[in-house]
């Protein structure tokens, strides 16, 4: 880098995951984001399936050891937050001027939803759209929920019945804290902490704003997300993953963990149908996809009737076969993202991102978002 040229722009996203972590570095060049590098720590499939920030002197051990082999030089990160660890809901507040009071009307209403008292919460919020009182149905969908909620903060004040609807995330204190120290520890300054959702958003979709579903298969948990317009309205997570894919297949062919592991590979590079001990396991998967499709289509939060495409991520979206397979079961066009193809790469590299891609999906969108967190105020420590 040049001692007096401008000082470069280097954004780092952290993939907190309970099978490991992933971290890229990611320059802002001339309206581009160039890859300038990537790294991996994995945990086996047989361990707990517990998050890494359970055991803070591990994490900060993957941390070191990411940032060292990876050879990343900035040191200012985004982390990711775990769907199943953030209570999110989308709510309708009076349509207000003054920004002190559009968060004092956030908090009164997330604290009738919220699982613990808002003292023990952080929360963040995003304006959605404007929205006026007895739009929409009366389902039994969140929509409806939340207008009850504004009508009765309405009436109570006496404000006119314009509202605007608000996306809250809400993580725990004592969370934030144990993922602030494990940063501290590795020697790295965490600016922020975002939901793995929007990270997704950002590295998959991007401006695409029609109805879809990603669906992310982690290490031990499945996350579902749809989203229009870059807003996820449904979040679901169950406790199936790559890792139990691996366990079925030591099951059924009575070989050990890590040879299961290998076949998953050697599945993938042969091209091979999916295995039926595989599609024994992706039933739960695809009830609960169908569920939320359902969920999304009778809240009628969209004006849309259907979601129009899902797309896969995660470790075992390469399955060789389960993108056809999920369409068929789900009669919804499925595929598997690629997170690379809004970042510039060296083709000699494509290959091997190609075969790595799901898995860095959510480490790429944290270090995309990092551009808009560089100007503003770190985490408080």
């Amino acid at each position: 880098m040049s001692l007096f040229g401008k000082k470069e722009e280097r954004y780092i996203g952290v993939d907190v995951g309970a099978g490991g972590m992933k971290i890229v570095e990611l320059l802002f060049e001339n309206g581009h984001y160039k890859l300038m590098t990537y790294g991996s720590t994995s945990r086996n499939a047989d361990v707990v399936a517990t998050s890494l920030t359970e055991n803070p002197e591990v994490a900060v051990k993957h941390l070191k050891e990411l940032v060292k082999e990876a050879g990343v030089e900035g040191r200012d990160v985004i982390a990711s937050l775990p769907v199943h660890s953030v209570f999110s809901s989308i709510i309708a507040i009076p349509k207000v001027k003054d920004e002190l009071e559009t968060r004092s009307l956030v908090e009164r209403q997330a604290e009738k939803l919220l699982p613990l008292p808002l003292a023990e919460m952080i929360i963040d919020y995003q304006l959605i759209d404007d929205k006026k009182i007895g739009d929409g149905n009366d389902s039994d969908g969140a929509v409806t929920k939340q207008k009850t909620l504004v009508a009765e903060k309405s009436e109570a004040t006496g404000r006119a019945d314009e509202n605007e609807r608000v996306m809250i995330t809400g993580a725990q204190k004592t969370m934030v804290s144990t993922y602030t120290k494990i940063f501290q520890n590795a020697g790295l300054d965490l600016m922020s902490l975002e939901t793995e959702p929007f990270a997704l958003i950002r590295s998959m979709i991007g401006d695409d704003k029609s109805p879809i579903m990603i669906l992310d298969l982690g290490a031990f948990r499945t996350n579902m997300t749809i989203v229009e317009n870059g807003i996820p309205f449904i979040n679901r997570s169950i406790k199936v993953g790559g890792g139990s894919v691996t366990q079925a297949i030591a099951t059924q062919m009575s070989i050990s963990i890590e040879e299961a592991e290998q076949v998953k590979y050697d599945l993938h590079a042969s091209g091979s149908a999916i295995p039926k001990a595989v599609v024994d396991l992706f039933q739960p998967i695809v009830h609960e996809v169908n569920y939320a499709m359902e969920v999304f289509v009778k809240s009628e939060i969209s004006k849309n009737q259907h979601v129009e495409k899902v797309i896969l991520t995660g470790g075992s979206a390469l399955l060789p076969g389960l993108d056809q397979f999920l369409t068929e079961q789900l009669n919804v066009r499925t595929f598997v993202g690629d997170p690379w193809a809004r970042v510039k790469v060296n083709p000699a590299l494509r290959p091997v991102l190609d075969e790595l891609g799901p898995r860095f999906a959510v480490a790429i969108g944290l270090a995309m978002h990092s551009k808009k967190k560089a100007s503003k105020e770190k985490i408080k420590k």
